[in-house]
């Protein structure tokens, strides 16, 4: 049975500003004075556009640098749009499975049921727990093998990268190795 900790990225706390927002001065409208129009808004405006400049010319103030990135902003659009698709792909992946109170595992040719107590999927014939992690940078299936993970105590959840076909185990909070050789892959299958 896997323990109640299921493997996560670390998160880190932002902690609280102790800044004050309130307004200064006692001015209490927001209206530009005539010295805010003449003085601060133009200065303003020159430091934002050399900053921008600086930024666009790769901090290397060279015109040519700064055109050849201008000339890119256009793409720009799509590379972000391409990115929020591959986020919603996989968070689609994972609704699909995570509403289901069983899962067709198409490697071992059966359903897994949810169980509600572990908040697993969990197929009886391996002794195997598995959930879709989404809660890390790249979401990924991980798997708890009752014969290999329980030797790892609270860590031992499982993950089979597919590019390098090798199962990987955690052995301590974050850190994973490659399964090591003594444990018998006969029986291990993954979600495709």
């Amino acid at each position: 049975m896997p323990p109640s900790r299921k493997s996560t990225s670390t998160h880190y706390d932002s902690g609280s500003s102790s800044r004050s927002y309130s307004s200064r001065g006692g001015r209490s409208s927001g209206r530009l004075t005539i010295f805010d129009w003449v003085i601060r808004v133009p200065i303003a405006l020159l430091l934002l556009g050399f900053m921008g400049f600086y930024l666009l010319s790769g901090a290397t103030m060279d015109v040519e640098k700064f055109k050849a990135t201008v000339s890119r902003i256009p793409e720009f659009p799509a590379f972000v749009m391409e990115q929020m698709q591959k986020k919603s792909d996989a968070q689609k992946a994972y609704e699909e499975t995570a509403v289901q109170d069983s899962y067709y595992v198409k490697s071992i040719g059966r359903y897994c049921d949810w169980d509600a107590e572990m908040e697993c999927y969990y197929d009886s014939e391996t002794d195997c727990y598995f959930w879709y992690n989404d809660t890390t940078k790249t979401h990924t299936w991980q798997y708890w093998y009752e014969d290999i993970s329980s030797d790892y105590g609270d860590y031992g959840w499982m993950e089979f990268d597919s590019t390098e076909k090798q199962w990987y185990i955690e052995v301590s909070d974050g850190e994973w190795i490659e399964l090591p050789s003594e444990y018998d892959r006969s029986n291990l299958w993954h979600v495709e």
